[in-house]
Order: C-alpha cells, then structure tokens, then sequence
C-alpha cells in the first residue's frame, strides 16, 4: 500500500491533472493506494501525525511544492518504519534540486514502483524561545532571506506567476527589490558553542541542510543532507553598494567568494538579534525574532531516491 498526500493548489490546479495519469500509472502496475488531499493550510500536518502515529511501517509520497513537504515533516511523529517520497509539483522546489529529482514525475513514480533504494536523510530543526520548534528539510533563515520568503508568500505576484508556470521568478524579482532597500542588524551567531560573528552590519543568517533556497540560488553550494551537519551563509559587513550583487551571484554559488559572505558548518548554532527579525523554515514564516537555536537531528528519515 502506498499513500499519496496531495497538495491540489500546488501549480493553481495543474497538480490534478498529474495525479490522473499518476492513478492510471496505478492501476496499469495493479498497486494499491490511499490518497489523501489538503484543504487548508497545515492538513498535510495533521495527516503526518495520521499516518506516522503507529507502528506499522509505510510508504508515503507527497505531491506539492516545499511547503507541504515541510508541514508533513512537522507532523511526523516518528521516523522509524516511514518510507518517504516524493514527486516535485511546486513552484520553487528546492528540495528536488538539491536530490537531484527529475521533474518527470512518471520516471520518479516508476522508481518508487519497482523497489527504489532509500537514502538517510537529515533536518533541521528551530527552538524557539517560547518552547515552540520547527524542523525543516531544506533551509533556514534570520534576516533578508526570511524577509522575501514573508513578502513572497503575501503577494498575489505568486498566485499569477505561477499560472504562467513561472513561479520561482517571484522569489527573484522580491529578492532584488529587498536587496535594494536593505537594512543591517545588530546580532551575534554561535557556532558550536563558539562565538563567530558579533556586532552590527547583519544582513542574514541562512541554515543549510541542502544547497539550494528560493527557487534555485545556492547559498550554501556544499551543502550535503546526509552529513549530519549544517552548513551556514551569513552576509555582514557588506558595503551598500555591494549588496544588490548577492542575489545574481548566488544563482551560481559565487557569491561565497565576496568579501562579506561568510561560510561555517556545524552541529548546532545560535543566532540572536538585536531587534526582531523574520525567521523562515523552508520558506515558511510566521513572526519576528530575537534569538534562534538551529540544529540538526540526531534522527534521519529513509527517502525513496
């Protein structure tokens, strides 16, 4: 038996197309299935705590963009047992880049279908002051990154660029228009127990477990999620007229060589702000924040690759 959760607003309604041809593919193997759709934010959380709650081991495949990947990773309430995939029908989709998932959802369907391999992966995970925690596949971030990750996500540009198919170029056209007006911060960031960085001149602080962030830039270009380790891009110190250079360079990883651009892997870090600042999991962002405690888990999760 394998489960299908089902984002049907990934791509404004494209996905339900796809999922027709996925259930003929279905049907043509003679495979048993369970299909779960998503109505409202946070239901692909509340189905992961469904599915995951048990014993019995199972094979779960999501179809949607990052964001419902991220929700039904913060409803697992276990690792053991779970097989986990994945058929990417987003709009920015930096997880499937960053595993090398092929967009052709019939090719990764078939892997699934005849026996794939697994790989251990791992995630992040945010503690927040207020005992609340976060746990991400991809990145995470304090500052800028999660300033165009909160604009991105409220602005009707999203829902429209996505009808044309050209969804992650929001990303892009709010990252340079934020980058233009950018405001520092004050902060320090922890690393391992060391303090690395402190004083003003913060323009973010990004958590990678993956490469990849807001549609295909990569911040952290050596970025390995089966490492058991995060890896960190802080810009500080920037000059003004330097910043808005960031985001093209980082399309191409290159934007580590600028003076600035800081690199760092870690267990664990933690970064505070002087003043609140925006705090984002795989894109997601909720409120401001004063300080974060980011780690990776001890735990991996098996997913189909």
């Amino acid at each position: 038996m394998i489960y299908f959760i089902i984002n049907p607003h990934a791509k404004s309604g494209y996905i339900e197309a796809v999922w027709d041809e996925i259930q003929r593919e279905l049907a043509a193997h003679s495979r048993k299935y369970c299909c779960y759709k998503t109505k409202r934010p946070k239901d692909a959380t509340r189905i992961a705590r469904k599915l995951t709650s048990g014993k019995k081991g199972r094979k779960i495949v999501i179809l949607g963009g990052d964001g419902t990947l991220n929700e039904f990773l913060n409803g697992m309430c276990r690792t053991e047992g779970i097989q986990l995939g994945y058929l990417p029908l987003g709009s920015g989709n930096d997880f499937a880049r960053g595993m090398e998932i092929s967009r052709d959802y019939k090719k990764e369907l078939k892997k699934m279908l005849e026996g794939t391999s697994c790989r251990e992966l791992d995630y992040g995970i945010v503690d927040y002051p207020d005992g609340r925690r976060k746990r991400f596949f991809v990145s995470s971030g304090m500052g800028y990154d999660a300033k165009v990750c909160y604009e991105a996500n409220h602005t009707k540009m999203k829902r429209i660029l996505n009808q044309l198919k050209l969804g992650k170029l929001v990303y892009l056209i709010i990252g340079v228009r934020d980058l233009i007006q950018a405001e520092t911060f004050c902060g320090s960031l922890m690393v391992d127990g060391k303090e690395v960085l402190v004083g003003s001149g913060f323009l973010f602080v990004s958590f990678h477990n993956m490469p990849y962030e807001g549609g295909g830039f990569q911040f952290c270009p050596d970025a390995d999620s089966s490492d058991g380790q995060l890896d960190l891009c802080v810009a500080k110190g920037m000059k003004k007229w330097k910043i808005p250079f960031i985001i093209p360079l980082a399309a191409f990883g290159k934007h580590i060589h600028c003076k600035g651009v800081y690199q760092f892997r870690c267990k664990e870090a933690v970064m505070r702000s002087g003043s609140g600042q925006f705090v984002h999991t795989d894109g997601e962002t909720k409120k401001k924040e004063r300080r974060i405690r980011i780690r990776i888990s001890d735990k991996k999760i098996r997913f189909m690759n």
